[in-house]
Formats: C-alpha cells, sequence, structure tokens
C-alpha cells in the first residue's frame, strides 16, 4: 500500500489495477475481437430456452420470474430463496441492494436514502457472505459486501442460501448471497439488452440517471458476452444532528446540508466454451465500483459556550458560537472480481475447478474546511423549541457586546452568520484500504446406490489467500488560516459565499447560502503544495502509524457430503474443515515512539451439517436441517497496533486475538406449493453464537503494553472484544400468490407477502445482556402486483422495525435506528417482443432517517432525501 504524500481532489487509485475507463476500453476491445469473426462467418439462428436465466419478454414478467424462483427454491437441498432475471431486470432496481430488499427476513440498511448493506434475518451484516457464481469473495469495507456497488444489469438471478451446505465456505451465520452473471451459452444467435432511463429527485430537483446494454453472442458451442452500465444521480440530503447532556437538554446542534453525485459504473466481459456434452469452460471479468462526490455545508452551534437555560424542551442563550464545516470529498468503493472455471463429465465422475482472483479497494479523501467564531460580538443569541424533537427550531439573535465585555440580547435574525469568523483550520481526513483475494478450488461428486437410494457424494477442497493493508487513518488538524498569513499566501474563503440559499425541507426557523465548496478546495490544494514547500506541514505525518495494518489470512478447506434422495425423502449429510492461519503487524504507538509488533494465530474448525427434506404431498414439502457456521473479525479489527495514552491511561487499537464467531443452530419450515407460481411457507430457526464481536470500553488486565517503565494494567482499552451466550431465533411467513380466481375484471392481480418475527441477545464480558447490533424485531417485505393486458405494475411497502446501532458502557447510552417504512411503485407496458417503457416512484412516503441516543425522545440524527421518479424505455433484440 502506498501512502500519499500530495493533495488529490481524487480518490487514490486502486493499487495494481488499471481504472475502470481502462478496462472498459480493453473489454470492448476483446469484444470486437471476438465478434468480428463470428458475425462475418455466421448467419442468424433462432433463439435458444436460457439454462440459467429465464428472461420472459412477455405480459407477465411478474408472474414468470416468481414462477422461476420459486421452482428454485423448492429444487434446491438448502433453505434458499432466489429472484429471477425478470424479478431484478424489469422493476426499480438499480442494485444488488434494492433487489434483495424483497426477500424474506432481508432487512436493508440505507445511506442517505439508498439501499446499501443487507442483513439476513436481520443480522449484524457481517454475517452474510457474498459469492460471484458460486465462488466468495471479500466485501470491500471490512469484509462487509456493499450491494449498491453491483447493478441489475450484470445478474441474471440472485440465491440467498439461509442454510449452507459442506460445499459451501462456512463463513456466514446467517446467509449466503450468489449472485449468478448471465450465461452466454444460454441463448444463441446474437441478442442485445438496452435500458436508458431519466428521472428527478424531488428535494433539490437533481437528475438522476441509467443506461446499460448487454450484447452477447453463441452458436451453442462458443458463447461470449459484455455487458456495461452505468448509473448517476444527483441528490440533495437535509440532516440534522443533536448532542445531549447527562440532563437530556441539548449541549450542540448540527445542521447539514449535502449536495452529492453518486454513480455505479460496472463492466463484464464472459466467455463460455462447451466443446462437447463433457466439458465446458468459463472465463468472466467483472469490474463495478461506486464512487461518491459530496459536498457538505455544516454548522455546528455549541450551546454550552452561551449564557442563559438550557432545557431538554426549550432555552434561551445569549452568545452561543457557530462553528462551520465546508468539505469537497470523494469516496470510492470497487470489487475486480476475475474466474477461470471448468466442468469436466467424466466415466464415473464429474469434476469442477475455479480459480478466483479478486481486488477491492474502499476509500475516501474528505478535506473539511473548518471555520470557527472567535469574536464575541459576532456570535449569534438564540432561543430554541424542541417539542418535536426531530425537527428542533431556532430563533437567531445578534449579540450585543457592551463596555464591560458583557454579552446581551441583540435584534432578531433569520439569517445565520457565516462571514465573520476568526480561526481557519483544516481536518485532512483520509484513509484507504485494499484487498487482494486468490481462490483455488475443486469439487468432485459421483452419483450411486446407498440404502436403497440414489445417492450422489461430494468430495472437495479449496485454498484461500488475502493480503489487507492499509496505510490507516489520517486526520491532521492544520491551522490552515494562521499559517497561510504567516507565509504571506492566499486564503480568502469569503469570496466562496454564494447567493444560493439550502435547499432544503426542514425548518430551522433560519436560512443560510450555500458555500461555493469546489471554488473553496481549488484555492485550498495549491495552498496546500506550498505550505508543504516552505516546509511548514509535513504530508508525511498525516497518517498515524497505529491505525495502519497488514493482515495475511489464508484458508484451507477440505469437505465430504452425500446426498440420499428416495421417493419422497433427500438426506444430505457432512462435514467441512477449515483451518485459518492469521499473520497480523502494526506499530504499537506510545510517548516513546512507535514499535513494530506482530501476531500470529491459527485455528482448525469443523463444521458439520445435516439436511433432511420431506415431501409430503405433491403439494407440501418440509424441511429440517442442523448446521453450523463462523463469521471472522474485520482485518482493521484484527490489525496488530494500538495507540497508548499515559495522560489520560487509555490504549486504544485492534485486537489481533480475537476468534471468529461460533455458531451451531437448527432450522425447520413447512412449505405449500398450491397452485402455480404460488407459495405459503412458515419457517423458524435458531443459532446460538459464541465470540460475539462487539466494541467496548474496559480495563488491560495483563502486560502487553507494559513498557521498561510503566505498568500500563488498569489502563481503560477501546477495542474489540469477544462477547459470549449469544443467540438469534425467529418465525418466518412467505406468500407468493397471483389470484387467479378473481373476476375478469381484476384479473392479474397478486400478492407477495413476507413477515419476520426476530429475537436477539448476547453477553458481554461484564455481565450485560444486550440485543445483537443491526438486528430487528420485525420485518415485512409486502408488494401488491398487477399485471394483464400488457400492463405490469407493483407497490411495495418495506417495513423493519428498530434496531441497535451501537452498545455504550451504559445502556441509556445505547444508539438505535428508529423504525423505518419505504413505498415504492413501479409501472411497465410492453409494446411488443422488443419495446417496453416503465416508470419508478421511489420513497413516496418520503420516509425519514431518525437515529435516536437511549430512547426516541432523544434524536441525535435525522436525514430526510425526498423521494425521486425515473422513466425509461428497454428494448430486446
Amino acid at each position: 500500500m502506498r501512502t500519499s504524500a500530495t493533495f488529490s481532489a481524487r480518490p487514490r487509485p486502486l493499487q495494481a489495477v488499471p481504472p475502470l475507463k481502462t478496462r472498459l476500453t480493453f473489454i470492448a476491445f476483446c469484444c470486437a475481437a471476438f465478434s468480428q469473426p463470428i458475425l462475418a462467418a455466421t448467419t442468424p439462428v433462432d433463439q435458444g430456452d436460457a439454462a440459467i436465466e429465464r428472461i420472459s419478454i412477455s405480459a407477465s414478467p411478474i408472474r414468470d420470474s416468481q414462477e422461476e424462483s420459486i421452482a428454485r427454491q423448492r429444487d434446491a437441498t438448502q433453505v434458499v430463496n432466489v429472484i429471477a432475471s425478470d424479478d431484478i431486470g424489469r422493476f426499480p432496481d438499480q442494485t444488488a441492494a434494492a433487489a434483495l430488499a424483497r426477500l424474506p427476513a432481508v432487512a436493508v440498511q440505507r445511506d442517505q436514502g439508498q439501499e446499501r448493506y443487507i442483513q439476513v434475518r436481520g443480522a449484524p451484516a457481517r454475517w452474510t457472505s457474498v459469492a460471484f457464481d458460486g465462488i466468495n469473495v471479500l466485501g470491500a469495507e471490512e469484509r462487509v459486501f456493499r450491494f449498491d456497488s453491483v447493478p441489475a444489469s450484470v445478474m441474471s438471478a440472485v440465491e440467498v442460501s439461509k442454510t449452507l451446505t459442506p460445499d459451501m465456505p462456512a463463513e456466514a451465520l446467517a446467509g449466503r448471497v450468489n449472485i449468478l452473471t448471465f450465461s452466454p451459452l444460454s441463448k444463441t444467435g446474437w441478442n442485445a439488452d438496452v435500458d436508458l432511463g431519466l428521472g428527478r429527485m424531488q428535494l433539490g430537483g437533481g437528475d438522476q440517471q441509467r443506461q446499460a446494454g448487454r450484447l452477447s453472442w453463441s452458436d451453442g458451442e462458443f458463447g461470449a458476452m459484455v455487458t456495461l452500465s452505468q448509473f448517476e444521480m444527483e441528490q440533495i440530503t437535509d440532516n440534522n444532528e443533536t448532542r445531549y447532556d447527562a440532563s437530556g437538554a441539548p449541549r450542540m446542534f448540527d445542521f447539514r446540508n449535502y449536495q452529492l453525485v453518486r454513480e455505479t459504473n460496472s463492466a463484464m466481459l464472459k466467455l463460455e466454451y462447451a466443446p462437447n456434452e463433457q466439458h465446458t469452460f468459463r472465463f468472466s471479468s467483472l469490474d463495478t465500483e461506486f464512487l461518491d462526490h459530496e459536498l457538505r455545508n455544516m454548522y455546528q452551534l455549541n450551546l454550552t459556550k452561551g449564557i442563559g437555560s438550557r432545557g431538554s424542551k426549550s432555552g434561551e442563550l445569549v452568545g452561543v458560537p457557530v462553528q462551520a464545516w465546508y468539505q469537497d470529498g470523494n469516496y470510492a468503493n470497487s470489487t475486480f472480481v476475475n474466474t477461470l472455471s471448468a466442468s469436466h463429465q467424466l466415466t464415473d465422475w464429474t469434476l469442477d475447478w475455479a480459480l478466483n482472483y479478486t481486488e477491492t479497494e474502499s476509500s475516501f479523501n474528505l478535506p473539511i474546511v473548518l471555520r470557527s467564531q472567535i469574536d464575541p460580538s459576532k456570535f449569534h443569541s438564540l432561543s430554541y423549541d424542541m417539542s418535536a424533537p426531530q425537527n428542533p427550531r431556532l430563533q437567531l439573535y445578534s449579540t450585543l457586546l457592551g463596555a464591560d465585555k458583557k454579552m446581551s440580547r441583540g435584534v432578531a435574525t433569520q439569517t445565520l452568520n457565516i462571514q465573520h469568523f476568526g480561526a481557519d483550520n483544516l481536518l485532512n481526513y483520509q484513509s484507504a484500504a485494499d484487498t487482494n483475494a486468490s481462490t483455488l478450488k475443486a469439487d468432485a461428486s459421483h452419483e450411486w446406490q446407498l440404502f436403497g437410494s440414489d445417492a450422489e457424494l461430494k468430495l472437495g477442497a479449496q485454498y484461500d489467500s488475502r493480503e489487507a493493508d492499509s496505510p490507516g487513518l489520517a486526520s491532521p488538524l492544520i491551522a490552515i488560516g494562521s499559517l497561510a498569513a504567516k507565509a504571506g499566501l492566499n486564503w480568502t474563503p469569503n469570496q466562496f459565499i454564494t447567493s444560493q440559499p439550502w435547499d432544503s425541507d426542514f425548518d430551522y426557523g433560519f436560512t443560510t447560502s450555500y458555500y461555493d465548496n469546489k471554488g473553496l478546495k481549488a484555492q485550498l490544494l495549491p495552498l496546500l503544495d506550498q505550505l508543504s514547500a516552505a516546509k511548514l506541514i509535513d504530508p508525511a505525518k498525516f497518517y498515524s502509524p497505529d491505525s495502519g495494518y497488514q493482515v495475511e489470512e489464508t484458508l484451507t478447506s477440505l469437505y465430504g457430503m452425500n446426498t440420499l434422495n428416495w421417493q419422497h425423502y433427500q438426506l444430505l449429510v457432512g462435514v467441512r474443515a477449515e483451518r485459518s492461519e492469521i499473520n497480523s503487524s502494526g506499530f504499537l504507538a506510545t510517548a516513546s515512539g512507535a514499535q513494530s509488533i506482530a501476531v500470529e494465530q491459527t485455528e482448525t474448525d469443523w463444521f458439520p451439517s445435516i439436511h433432511l427434506n420431506i415431501e409430503l404431498t405433491d403439494e407440501l414439502k418440509a424441511r429440517i436441517a442442523a448446521v453450523t457456521g463462523t463469521s471472522r473479525p474485520s482485518f482493521s479489527q484484527l490489525k496488530a497496533g494500538a495507540n497508548v495514552n499515559d495522560i489520560n491511561r487509555i490504549v486504544s487499537g485492534g485486537n489481533p486475538q480475537l476468534k471468529a464467531e461460533q455458531a451451531m443452530g437448527i432450522d425447520s419450515s413447512i412449505e405449500w406449493y398450491f397452485a402455480d407460481a404460488a407459495l405459503l411457507a412458515l419457517h423458524g430457526f435458531y443459532r446460538g453464537v459464541d465470540h460475539v464481536l462487539f466494541d467496548a470500553v474496559t480495563k488491560v488486565t495483563d502486560g502487553r503494553f507494559n513498557s521498561a517503565s510503566l505498568n500500563r494494567q488498569g489502563y481503560d482499552y477501546n477495542t474489540t472484544l469477544n462477547g459470549s451466550d449469544g443467540k438469534i431465533a425467529g418465525l418466518e411467513l412467505s406468500y407468493i400468490e397471483q389470484w387467479d380466481f378473481l373476476p375478469e375484471t381484476l384479473k392479474g392481480l397478486g400478492l407477495q407477502f413476507n413477515l419476520a418475527l426476530l429475537d436477539s441477545e448476547f453477553k458481554t464480558p461484564d455481565g450485560r445482556i444486550a440485543a445483537l447490533p443491526g438486528t430487528s424485531d420485525q420485518v415485512i417485505n409486502t408488494s401488491l402486483f398487477y399485471e394483464n393486458h400488457g400492463w405490469s405494475g407493483r407497490l411495495t411497502w418495506q417495513w423493519r422495525d428498530k434496531w441497535l446501532d451501537d452498545i455504550s458502557p451504559d445502556a441509556a447510552g445505547d444508539l438505535y435506528w428508529q423504525d423505518s417504512a419505504r413505498l415504492d411503485f413501479s409501472v411497465r407496458y410492453q409494446f411488443d417482443d422488443q419495446w417496453s417503457v416503465y416508470f419508478d416512484a421511489n420513497n413516496l412516503t418520503d420516509e425519514l432517517g431518525v437515529r435516536y441516543e437511549g430512547s426516541p425522545d432523544k434524536p441525535i440524527e435525522v436525514e430526510g432525501y425526498g423521494r425521486r421518479y425515473l422513466a425509461g424505455i428497454r428494448a430486446s433484440f
């Protein structure tokens, strides 16, 4: 990992991976290379049946997709939910996260209104693993996968396995999401799909646009496909945050307005070669990235600096200073997945092998200018009203400074003072983390007879080598204003105040205008270079050595499983063994200097499982499974680095001695396939979890941080720890049906309904019982749909109960996200076999994101992002 000593307005590029535009050019070149001779040598052929992806160009894409999904679910050995291709490609799901949100017991975490992470069964996001075409890949953010970085256009189907079989890696406690990509051999001849959409954001009036195209060719023996996709949106986000003192009175108001440009870009090349029925070879290269360009205007009012009264519902204060935060920053997240695989049908055995190489990067570059008022005559006096705690309302006044230096309240004003600041600082906040992972796996299966049944024996091995590194976090505070004055350099931030008022749906009781953040940054970057050249700042010292890490992880896995099939019974028994070796290195930062440290740990774990499926009748199926699994700590949690503050007696850092979370549990379900494309199912599960990971503050009880002169036992220890006695249990109810019994005028109506009732807890080392972070007690996903006469529409409601976000030493300080509901609508009209149009409307109820401390009457963050609309056209040739 390189540590950059320059100042750049763009995120750092992926190390050893060309920029996406370069790779797009390479993919386009490859596509042209194979397409030209084939186009010249072939004639069009009839379309073949799809072997993997079922795309129905008809007037009933919802029903056809549900029929395909239900068929896959019914035939699966494990407990699985499936989204077939039409259910993704023909509804308002720009990303995998939005598509997965409709599955039973799948909760979604959003960032500024957009789906980002999923939580299978409401469990922590880290408990869900992700695979592309059966190969597990690491997420770019602390192992956690960001599903908003995968556009729907590259997917043919998504499988969510809630119970794992031994041929799957064991690193999932809640579920495994397998993203299946389009197979060019599934369609013969030339095929093309194009999607173009344009829309508007209600808040701010920004644009959103979607364009995607897929071109494929196959003669039944050789197939090739290239896919390009882009989704971009301009968004305004309202945000206000409040901090409280011990009595519950507000001590700080924080008002923010974000101007965002977000985009998801992807490119995929896939080649398949099947010279005969016995052998198939595949190569795929998928590159997908999420980019977020964020302008922040933010103002903090520190009420503790004012004179007067502060109550939980109202207050009157004189002399409250304002601090401004201005940011022009970038976030980047990318995943580059390359897989070479093959299937061979030998005389008595089937052999499958795959070689995968994946690179990920997650980075942010956020130079934040902090402007602070220091002249009391420029402070605001104010009164506040917290009767509606999610929307604090202020009445601002000027502040008068008498000859005796005493402050008093002046005249009322509706405009926030953003001109008179006496101190300018820079918080140069940036970080990046890369992972490189290689996987080699082989599976062999053999059909035979055992105990009077048709049986399949499956054996396999897998080797994973992973490397993760990060220079750590850079967050130096630079006195940019005073240093510029000292060096006689140009620094004139007031010139970037604009006359454009904030575009906001929140009523704060005052108005303010935007800064020209881009112009401010254009002045800032060369100033930093000049200060560096004058040796007034040292960029090489921006990164804290204790926050960086290098982690090497290798996994060696072996498994064996046998599946027995009788007339009405199916029994799978197997076991997987995984040996993990982890080497973690970093620095212990102390007053006497940085000390290099390294820690190694090795574990061997066994993961047995058993699955029994019973066909009770032609329509009724029962399942019961006993399963095991694991979830390994993130790389930053494992880092062998810490910072020691001997003045405050605090140690902060990673914990390379962390154990992986381990789970054992049972699943059971009854599934009634009572009609075509219809299902009623009840599923119950329980998982007992040991070594539960959580962030905590405890005491140092050993001598690992001692120096030659200091005994640091008894210091506060801020790190990640293992808890115990964890559990998560729940019931899931699923219902899907198109109501064919309705009269002709209502034919085409149907309902998809999913309800999950969940319960979770674990014990911290100090004996406290808490819910698992991220787990809601109830999750509902439901859709009322209609399709007939060429029309296809869906009204979707998604709701989840409140969930714990962060645990504090005191339960009263625990942070929660409030329950949330989303209502979305989409409609399609199919003109013919080639052309269709669509319209999508999202967040119709204008739902807010609310986070609170202890109880809902103490919101610490309220976020609004408005409704959004998109209309477009699709064509298939």
